[in-house]
């Protein structure tokens, strides 16, 4: 399953993700939720997808009044305060010095592209000037879009929506930016043939094992990509590395004079499950962390 691994990124882990499979009902989902009490104060952890369908609203009634009660919303970036034209000339243009124009493409790159772009002249002359992680981003929601998801529905975006609630963000659209744009020209383009090549059977495994709550599928998605040294690598900077931002962020809110509790908490699914995630992270400093789907949450 190697070429799931930018889609399960970006869908699960949350990055540069901007502007029909199976269903039921979305009060019978259980997507990753938790309750974190730390040093008297407590906050909702939401493990999220960032596309999503007009059928999972209202989330579950356990989710939505946890949602409702809160006193914050705490997000991995708030979208509403995103200048992305000065990011996308500043992190998302290619450039011939870097390797990240299309006369610069690899050979199973051109022959990849030549492929998909016969019936597509349009769309892919629209995006030529794009770095290639930025390509991939948007090949890959053009993917999901003919599948009935869009970023619309994404749980973020619908949650800062509803907020009406102080907003909080545990990193910047900025350092998501310049993370993606890191990669060598090898691994963004790689990012791009992926983005082509995935099935729709990959695509809808991610959303059907988040919406059951399925946490040793939705680990296992992940781990299936270590295998070489450049994924383990793309999984710490993108994944690993993020997680204790966010678990730093987290504890660092909760005991905030400024932010009242409880705090709702809403990061990528991949974000929350595995031994290196932020669930872990959090019982490693000594919080109190209950799976709400296994035991009762107040």
């Amino acid at each position: 399953m190697a070429t799931s691994r930018w889609r399960l990124l970006l869908a699960l882990c949350g990055v540069a993700m901007f502007t029909c499979g199976p269903s039921w009902a979305a009060q019978t989902d259980k997507p990753p939720f938790y309750q974190v009490q730390w040093q008297g104060k407590s906050a909702y952890l939401l493990g999220s997808i960032h596309i999503g369908r007009a059928d999972f609203y209202p989330m579950p009634a356990q989710v939505e009044a946890a949602f409702t009660k809160s006193k914050g919303l705490v997000v991995e970036i708030d979208t509403n305060k995103i200048d992305s034209r000065a990011l996308l000339q500043k992190y998302g243009m290619a450039t011939h010095e870097q390797g990240l124009d299309w006369q610069s493409r690899d050979k199973q790159t051109v022959e990849v592209m030549r492929h998909y772009c016969e019936d597509k002249a349009s769309l892919c002359q629209s995006i030529q000037a794009f770095a290639p992680w930025l390509q991939a981003s948007q090949l890959n929601l053009l993917r999901y879009n003919s599948l009935g998801f869009i970023t619309d529905y994404g749980v973020d975006m619908q949650l800062l929506g509803r907020a009406g609630k102080p907003v909080y963000q545990l990193e910047t659209a900025e350092s998501q930016f310049q993370l993606l744009a890191s990669f060598d020209s090898q691994v963004q383009w790689s990012m791009v043939r992926e983005a082509i090549n995935a099935s729709d059977a990959e695509l809808l495994s991610l959303v059907e094992a988040w919406r059951s709550g399925d946490e040793t599928a939705l680990d296992t998605l992940m781990q299936e990509q270590l295998g070489g040294e450049g994924d383990t690598l793309m999984l710490d900077k993108i994944l690993w590395q993020r997680n204790k931002v966010m678990a730093d962020g987290m504890m660092r809110l909760m005991t905030a004079e400024a932010a009242s509790e409880p705090l709702f908490v809403v990061v990528g699914a991949g974000h929350v499950v595995g031994d290196k995630s932020v669930v872990q992270l959090l019982k490693q400093k000594g919080a109190t962390v209950i799976a709400c789907w296994r035991e009762q949450c107040n």
